[in-house]
């Protein structure tokens, strides 16, 4: 008898990530698994081990971190006192004085045909060097 199906049916979700799913070798070397020949007490204990010590990390850089006032040094953070409505408009135009100066460099700076005429950067033969070359020179 002659199935009415041209096309077998798609595949479901759940065959489709059954497809994708790693298997048992990738998911034990990326330590999600316990390997197949050593025991599972083992595996526990070496990500406790695992944990613990991330967690000793953690604790040593939390205790090591700088202090507020080294941070205003560096000019990290702003001076608390340096708050307020002419501080911020004040930051406004810093910003809008900083992006102008960044849309000035970026207009200004060199195109592909001055950076290789420069030897900046190497000349290479593949089909879309020479189209992004051509197009800069038709600008």
């Amino acid at each position: 008898m002659m199935s009415h199906y041209l096309f077998p049916p798609p595949p479901t979700v759940l065959q489709l990530r059954l497809q994708q799913r790693r298997t048992r070798e990738q998911l034990a070397d990326q330590g999600i698994m316990p390997p197949l020949k050593s025991p599972a007490a083992f595996h526990e204990q070496r990500k406790s081990l695992e944990r613990s010590k991330t967690g000793d990390y953690l604790k040593h850089k939390i205790r090591s971190r700088p202090e507020k006032s080294e941070l205003v040094n560096m000019r990290i953070l702003q001076e608390p006192a340096a708050e307020g409505p002419a501080h911020d408009s004040q930051t406004k135009l810093k910003r809008a004085r900083l992006a102008d100066n960044l849309n000035e460099r970026i207009a200004l700076r060199p195109g592909p045909l001055e950076l290789v005429e420069k030897n900046i950067i190497p000349v290479h033969s593949t089909k879309e060097t020479h189209t992004c070359l051509e197009q800069h020179e038709r600008e």
